[in-house]
């Protein structure tokens, strides 16, 4: 999401710097998935800076070279962006950081988590999160979050209501769209023939994923559908991963099932698709399934997050946790009329006009222009005052 907003607003009244906290080193468990952006975001001009940080070990000198690094760009404005840039933000900037008219830039924080679960979080990120709830109350101008179920639980995490600004992730509607010469390829590519009915599903392997769900409901679906096919990708989504082989050893299950690992084409991926699907137990505003409508692949998704207002009238919505559940709504779709599937999907892609990437960034930028116009006020009256600061 940081890479599309640079994308579509880097040059557009905007010069934009990234200072990443880590280069991908043993502690970050997203290394496969942030290294490649970063020659990506260097590609739209974008000055890309880490700092290599050994996190969550991150002592005074970190917040040091941090602040020795925002003084070097000299913003108008810094942007965190989740929890740990959050953090080492504020404690950078909290004392006086000299800067553009000699004030400290204003700072806004970027929250993508939407649940707050001790199963899936570790410690230090819960401290962290406790920490940044005292001082949301002082420290920044605004919190951008990109989900109504994060408000709520940010609030309930003792953050400040008042500053809140629900900004929703934005998505390319030219890269991700259907696309029937991609469709064909895919199948190709895995020997899955065109009448085939497929099912798919793109994440990570983790614990929020619910891949054991996905496994689950798939066994019930190709028990009962037979003529279907499962593709599954993401970093750790392999069949040679132990964590997984016990999910696919029972049944028929591995004769229907594709699991491609992480994959770089994903314009490809969803309009191969007949439906896509989130077993996720835990989510945000899901950029996966925000792609697949774009490519007019009608969606089930667990009710997580924000995936009920998502997807709207133009998918299924079914409780996490119910592989069952999740079994009954795809075999439902799939015993339908194809031109069933495909309205929804038409639907789907209609709906995420509102979501797309340049209405998202110009929404960004007209928040931090409020923030600078804000300031600039604040500054001014203090000079007329003569406390000029």
């Amino acid at each position: 999401m940081l890479y599309k907003l640079l994308s579509a607003s880097h040059g557009n009244g905007f010069t934009h710097a990234v200072i990443a906290l880590t280069s991908g080193g043993p502690y970050s468990d997203c290394s496969p998935v942030i290294g490649p952006y970063f020659e990506k975001i260097r590609d739209l001009g974008v000055d890309v800076q880490t700092l290599d940080l050994n996190m969550p070990l991150v002592g005074p000198g970190a917040i040091f070279q941090l602040r020795r690094k925002i003084a070097d760009f000299d913003p108008d404005i810094v942007q965190g962006w989740m929890y740990h840039a959050d953090l080492l933000t504020s404690l950078a900037l909290m004392r006086f950081l000299p800067g553009k008219a000699g004030t400290c830039p204003p700072l806004v924080w970027n929250v993508r988590l939407s649940e707050i679960d001790p199963r899936f979080i570790g410690r230090s990120t819960r401290l962290v999160i406790r920490c940044l709830a005292t001082l949301s109350h002082r420290v920044p101008a605004a919190i951008v979050i990109n989900a109504e179920a994060s408000r709520q639980t940010h609030i309930a995490a003792g953050y400040t209501a008042q500053k809140f600004q629900l900004i929703p992730n934005g998505f390319d509607l030219e890269k991700f769209k259907p696309d029937p010469a991609a469709r064909a390829a895919l199948r190709r590519e895995l020997g899955i023939a065109p009448e085939t009915r497929l099912v798919g599903m793109a994440a990570r392997f983790d614990p929020q994923k619910d891949y054991p769900a996905f496994f689950a409901a798939a066994e019930k679906v190709i028990a009962a559908c037979g003529d279907v096919a499962f593709i599954a990708c993401g970093s750790g989504v392999e069949a040679e991963n132990p964590a997984i082989a016990p999910s696919i050893a029972r049944g028929d299950i591995a004769r229907h099932l594709h699991l491609l690992g992480r994959r770089g084409d994903m314009e490809r991926f969803y309009p191969a698709l007949d439906i896509y699907v989130s077993t996720a137990i835990g989510e945000g505003f899901a950029n996966v399934v925000g792609e697949a409508m774009c490519c007019a692949v009608p969606c089930i998704v667990t009710d997580v997050g924000d995936s009920r207002v998502i997807v709207g009238d133009s998918g299924v919505v079914v409780p996490p946790a119910d592989p069952a559940a999740m079994a009954r709504a795809v075999i439902a779709l799939l015993d339908g009329p194809a031109h069933n599937r495909q309205a929804m999907g038409a639907r789907a892609r209609t709906r995420m006009g509102d979501f797309s990437i340049a209405a998202v960034a110009r929404r960004f930028e007209a928040m931090w222009q409020t923030i600078l116009s804000d300031k600039k006020a604040w500054r001014d009256g203090k000079t007329a005052e003569g406390t000029d600061r």
